[in-house]
C-alpha cells in the first residue's frame, strides 16, 4: 500500500502522469534530514541537538499513516488530525516499539500545525492528549516501520540517551520546534534552506566607504562625536562579552555605528555569526532604517519584516469588551496544499530589519508561523534599537531570554539607546529583582558621561507648574519660523494641527509649511511628509510640525526649537534630540542653543498603565530638578523608580516558562496582544498594488512586500467603527481590508468614520 504525505499542488490525481504527490516515507526522511541540517546551523557543536531534530522530523507526521488520513488526502473530503500520534510515541513510547520518552520532541510534534500546547494541564495539554492518543498511535507503528527504513532504524534501536539540555527547557524546546517546523514547511514547498552568507568583511568595507562619503551636515562637535562613537564601536567589536550597551546621545549616528560594530565582530569570527538582526520598536521608523541599509548594501540584502504582515486576526475579549487582536488558530489542512499556504518569512537572509513585536513574539509565541524563524536567531548579532521602550511588565522574560540566547545560542546583543535604562540591578544580592546582576553588560562608549556633556545642544525649559490650552501652544509655535510639537495622543495632534490650520486660513495665509504626523498615516505617506519637512528645514522655509510620539526616536530631523507635552522622561529626552540635532546653532553660540519647552496641557491625558506611571515619576522629579539632556544621574534615578516602585516586571511569565506552559504564555504575553488589524490604504503606488491584489486574488510575496508601506493598523474598537463606513473587504472572507478614498485625508491620514458631506466629490 502507498502512503501519501501531500497531494498534488494542482489537484491532479495520483494516477495522473504529471502529478506530483509526495510519498509519506520520503517526506518524513526529508524533514528529518532538513531539521538536522537546520539544527546544525543553529548549534554546530551540539550533536545531540542535531539528533533530536532529526528524530522530530522522522516522527512528526506518523499520524498520516492512519487510514482516515489516507482516505482524506485521496478524496479531498473530511479531516483527520494527525500531529498527536508521533508526539505520543516520542512522549512515552508505544506497545511493540522502543519509545523515546522525550517531552521536548513530543511538544514540538504535537504543535507543528496548531501550536505548542502546555506540557501539563487540562485536556488540551500534551500530557492529556498523548494519553488519549497512545493506543491509536501504537497501532500505526508496524506499517510505519515497514514503509520507512529510517523510522524503523529509529524505533527498533535501543532507547536513545537523552543528554542534558543546552540552557533551559523552554528555549531549547522552541529551538527544536523551530527546526522541525521550518524543515516541514520547506519540504512541503519544495524549497531548500537559502542561508545566504553574511559576507561581513565586504559589507563592512561598503559601510565604511558610505560613512566616509557622507556630506557633512553637522557641526564639527557633532561630526567629531560621531567619529568617536564609530571608533568605539569598531574597537569594542572584539571584546569577549555577548551583551553590550551602545549609550550615546541622539544624533550620534548610532544607526550606522551599531551596524559597523556588528559587521566588524562578524568579520573577526566569520564561522560564529550568520546574520545581523536589527530590532526597532516603532513601525514609524522601520521603513526609514531599512531604506538606509538597503541604499548601502542593496535592496536584496535586507529583509524588512513588519509586525503585521496581513495575518488573519480574531478579536480577543477581556471581560465583555474586545480589547485586542490575537492570531487565528492555524488549521492542519492549510499545509497540505503548500502552494495555497500563506507565505511565512523564516529569516534566512543575512540582514533582517524587524520590529520588537515581531522579534520577541518569535521567542514567546507558541504558533508555528512565529516560532519557525527562532533557529535562525541563533548565532546572530542582534541590535536592539531604542531599547529603553521595552515594556516594563515584560522586562523579566525579555532580559532572561536575551541572556540565554547569548549564553547558549551564540548570540551577541547590542542595546542601543540615548537614554540608558537600568537593566542591571543596583543590589546584586536582591534575589527578588529579576534584572541582570551588575556588570553583566559592557558599555561600548569609553566615556559615555563625557560624551553626553560634550554633545549637549539643547536646554530644556520645564513649564509644567500651570496647565495651558492648545490655542496657547499653537501661539507659541507660531512665534517661531520652524518648530516641532510632540503630543501624547492622536486626537491631541489633530486638535493642535487643526487650530494652526484654522488660524492660517483665518489670517489669509496658506497652510504650506504646516504638517501633521501620526500612525494614522501609512508609512509611505509618513516618509513623503518627513522628506518634505527635511527639505523645508534645510532651505530655511517656514515649517511647523505637530506629531505624535512616532517622531521621537530614530527620525533624523533638526528643528531650532521643540515643544513636548509632559510625558515620560526618556521620551522628553528623545524629543530634545530633534532640536539643533546637527549642532550648528550650538557651535555658533558656543553653548547649547536648541530649546525644548515641556508643557502641561489642560487636557492632560496620556496612554494608560506604564506610560502614565512613567509620566508621573517624571513630573515629580522635574518639579524638584530642572533636568537637562546630559543629566545621567536623574535618568538613572527615573529608571530605578520606574522599575522598582511597585512594578511587576513579568514574574508570572517566568513561572510559565519554568512550567513549560507554551500555550498559556502565548495567550497572555501582552507584547503579542498589541497587534493591530492592517488596513490597506489607496495612497500613491498603493492604489495600483491594491488593484493588482484585487485582480489576481493572491497576496504574493511581491505584493506583500510592496503593500507593507501602504497600511494603517487599527485596534479592535477602531476597526469595528471603521468597517461600518470606510472599509471594504477585498475578497469576502479574505481578511484583507481596503479603506475608501474618501476616508484618507491627505494631511492627517485615515479617518475611521466619515459623514455624508465627505462622500461628495
Amino acid at each position: 500500500m502507498l502512503f501519501w504525505a501531500h497531494s498534488d499542488p494542482q489537484g491532479r490525481s495520483e494516477n495522473h502522469p504529471e502529478a506530483k504527490w509526495q510519498r509519506l516515507a520520503q517526506h518524513l526522511e526529508n524533514v528529518g534530514k532538513l531539521a538536522r541540517d537546520l539544527a546544525s546551523g543553529a548549534a554546530p557543536n551540539y550533536a545531540h541537538f542535531h539528533d533530536l531534530a532529526e528524530w522530530s522530523g522522522l516522527l512528526h507526521d506518523l499520524g498520516k499513516y492512519q487510514d482516515g488520513f489516507q482516505q482524506m488526502i485521496t478524496t479531498g473530503k473530511g479531516r483527520c488530525p494527525h500531529a498527536i500520534h508521533g508526539a505520543a510515541i516520542a512522549h512515552a513510547g508505544a506497545d511493540g516499539a522502543k519509545g523515546l520518552k522525550a517531552a521536548h520532541i513530543a511538544l514540538a510534534i504535537a504543535g507543528h500545525h496548531a501550536g505548542m500546547p502546555d506540557k501539563v494541564g487540562d485536556g488540551s495539554s500534551l500530557q492529556e492528549r498523548v494519553k488519549a492518543a497512545h493506543a491509536s498511535a501504537a497501532q500505526l507503528i508496524d506499517r510505519a516501520m515497514q514503509d520507512s527504513a529510517a523510522l524503523r532504524r529509529l524505533l527498533e534501536a535501543p532507547a536513545p540517551k537523552l543528554e542534558n539540555l543546552l540552557g533551559r527547557f523552554d528555549l531549547f524546546t522552541r529551538m527544536l520546534f523551530s527546526c522541525l517546523v521550518d524543515a516541514d514547511r520547506l519540504d512541503s514547498a519544495g524549497r531548500a534552506p537559502e542561508q545566504v552568507p553574511l559576507f561581513a568583511g565586504a559589507r563592512l568595507e561598503t559601510l565604511l566607504r558610505h560613512i566616509n562619503n557622507l556630506k557633512p551636515d553637522s557641526s564639527q562637535i557633532v561630526a567629531s562625536a560621531r567619529r568617536e562613537i564609530l571608533e568605539n564601536c569598531l574597537t569594542s567589536a572584539n571584546y569577549p562579552e555577548r551583551l553590550f550597551s551602545l549609550s550615546a546621545p541622539t544624533g550620534g549616528g548610532k544607526t550606522l555605528s551599531a551596524m559597523a560594530f556588528a559587521l566588524k565582530r562578524a568579520s573577526l569570527e566569520p564561522d560564529r555569526y550568520r546574520r545581523i538582526i536589527v530590532v526597532i520598536p516603532y513601525l514609524s521608523i522601520i521603513e526609514q532604517n531599512a531604506q538606509v541599509y538597503a541604499d548601502i548594501f542593496g535592496k536584496d540584502a535586507v529583509l524588512e519584516h513588519h509586525s503585521g504582515s496581513f495575518e488573519r486576526l480574531l478579536g480577543k475579549n477581556v471581560g465583555t469588551k474586545t480589547e485586542h487582536f490575537a492570531p487565528a488558530d492555524e488549521d492542519d489542512r492549510q499545509y497540505e496544499r503548500p502552494l495555497f499556504r500563506p507565505a511565512t518569512e523564516n529569516w534566512d537572509a543575512p540582514l533582517i530589519v524587524t520590529t520588537s513585536v515581531r522579534f520577541f513574539e518569535s521567542l514567546f509565541s507558541n504558533r508555528p508561523s512565529d516560532l519557525r524563524r527562532v533557529h535562525n536567531i541563533a548565532r546572530s548579532i542582534v541590535i536592539l534599537d531604542e531599547v529603553q521602550v521595552l515594556p516594563r511588565s515584560l522586562l523579566a522574560p525579555l532580559l532572561d531570554v536575551m541572556k540565554e540566547l547569548s549564553d547558549h545560542w551564540g548570540c551577541t546583543f547590542v542595546l542601543s539607546t540615548a537614554t540608558k535604562p537600568a537593566f542591571e540591578k543596583s543590589d546584586s544580592l536582591d534575589r527578588r529583582d529579576p534584572r541582570w546582576p551588575p556588570h553583566t553588560v559592557r558599555e561600548i562608549i569609553a566615556d559615555s558621561a563625557s560624551l553626553h556633556t560634550r554633545l549637549r545642544r539643547v536646554t530644556i525649559d520645564w513649564r509644567i507648574s500651570e496647565p495651558v490650552d492648545w490655542s496657547e501652544v499653537a501661539g507659541w509655535m507660531r512665534g517661531h519660523r520652524q518648530a516641532l510639537c510632540v503630543v501624547n495622543l492622536r486626537d491631541h495632534a489633530v486638535r493642535l494641527f487643526q487650530i494652526l490650520a484654522d488660524t492660517a486660513t483665518g489670517e489669509g495665509r496658506t497652510r504650506e509649511g504646516l504638517f501633521h504626523l501620526s500612525t494614522r498615516m501609512c508609512p509611505a505617506h509618513r516618509l513623503v511628509t518627513i522628506a518634505a519637512i527635511r527639505q523645508r528645514l534645510n532651505e530655511g522655509l517656514p515649517c511647523l510640525v505637530v506629531s505624535t510620539q512616532l517622531i521621537e526616536a530614530g527620525v533624523d530631523i533638526d528643528f531650532p526649537v521643540a515643544f513636548r507635552a509632559l510625558g515620560p522622561l526618556d521620551a522628553i529626552i528623545q524629543v530634545a534630540g530633534r532640536a539643533d540635532r546637527a549642532g550648528k546653532l550650538t557651535a555658533a553660540l558656543g553653548a547649547p542653543a536648541g530649546r525644548l519647552f515641556v508643557f502641561l496641557p489642560k487636557d492632560h491625558r496620556v496612554p494608560p498603565n506604564d506610560y502614565e506611571n512613567a509620566t508621573g515619576i517624571t513630573c515629580a522629579s522635574a518639579m524638584r530638578h530642572a533636568i537637562q539632556p546630559d543629566d545621567l544621574l536623574r535618568m538613572n534615578e527615573f529608571y530605578e523608580r520606574y522599575y522598582n516602585e511597585g512594578a511587576d516586571l513579568g514574574s508570572k511569565f517566568q513561572q510559565m516558562r519554568r512550567k513549560a506552559e507554551f500555550k498559556t504564555l502565548a495567550a497572555e504575553f501582552e507584547m503579542i496582544s498589541s497587534r493591530t488589524q492592517d488596513v490597506l490604504i489607496p495612497y500613491g503606488e498603493g492604489k495600483s498594488l491594491i488593484d493588482e491584489l484585487r485582480r489576481i486574488g493572491i497576496l504574493t510575496a511581491h505584493l506583500r512586500a510592496g503593500l507593507q508601506r501602504f497600511t494603517v493598523g487599527l485596534h479592535p474598537w477602531e476597526f469595528e467603527v471603521a468597517r461600518k463606513t470606510v472599509l471594504a473587504e477585498i475578497r469576502p472572507g479574505g481578511n484583507l481590508w481596503e479603506a475608501s478614498n474618501a476616508a484618507y485625508d491627505s494631511e492627517t491620514g485615515l479617518r475611521t468614520s466619515i459623514g455624508p458631506e465627505q462622500l461628495i466629490c
